[in-house]
């Protein structure tokens, strides 16, 4: 599935190449999203379908610092599927950009085996950055912040809730893409963070979701 959004190089907020040298410009100031544009090769997505399918609603979580442990765990989960090795080696470059790109003491991974939305209400992200990927079909959706409606504050409420957006201003990861996105913690974008939801899910939908998030 291709993204709504035409590949271009160096928008004002939102980034897409297909070169990972697109990365880096998350730090500028006024980005909120780069992505690199990679399609997954069909063993790649088909590792992944195959994944969830035996392993329906399976989630790998993780705390800590990037290592030949952590390495070691997800071999051990994913080696023993069929063409496994292929779904160990793009988490694995990913855990390479995010450590090359932000250097974290500790990160929080996890890898969501999903035949459903796990998070299909659109929101702000509430942390600092976090890196994603879907594997085996369309990854997470986003829209422009301009395109972004809210409903009225209820009693208590100290952040309003988003509406569900127009079908137009919906952008979606392809299979395999990754992107790494600011959240509400990331200093002075507090209030530009990226408003997201999860891959959507037809009936016979099998997607291995993986994010990664900067703690310190």
């Amino acid at each position: 599935m291709k993204s709504n959004l035409q590949i271009q190089k160096y928008s004002s907020h939102y980034i897409i190449d297909s070169n990972a040298s697109v990365l880096p410009h998350i730090y500028n100031s006024e980005t909120s999203l780069v992505c690199y544009c990679q399609p997954a090769s069909w063993a790649l997505s088909r590792a992944a379908q195959s994944f969830v399918t035996r392993h329906p609603d399976d989630r790998f979580t993780y705390q800590g610092e990037i290592s030949p442990k952590l390495i070691q765990q997800l071999s051990s989960k994913f080696t023993p599927s069929p063409h496994g090795n292929l779904i160990l080696g793009h988490i694995e470059l990913m855990l390479e950009m995010f450590n090359t790109l932000l250097q974290p003491e500790e990160i929080g991974l996890r890898v969501i085996a999903c035949q459903h939305a796990h998070s299909p209400a659109f929101h702000e992200n509430r942390m600092i950055a976090r890196m994603t990927s879907s594997l085996g079909g369309s990854g997470e959706q986003w829209i422009e912040r301009q395109d972004a409606r809210y409903f009225p504050l209820q009693k208590n409420q100290t952040t309003a809730q988003i509406k569900p957006p127009q079908a137009h201003t919906i952008n979606s990861l392809c299979d395999g893409d990754i992107a790494i996105y600011k959240g509400t913690s990331w200093l002075e974008h507090e209030h530009n963070a990226l408003i997201s939801a999860s891959p959507t899910f037809n009936d016979k939908d099998a997607k291995l979701c993986v994010y990664i998030d900067f703690i310190s």
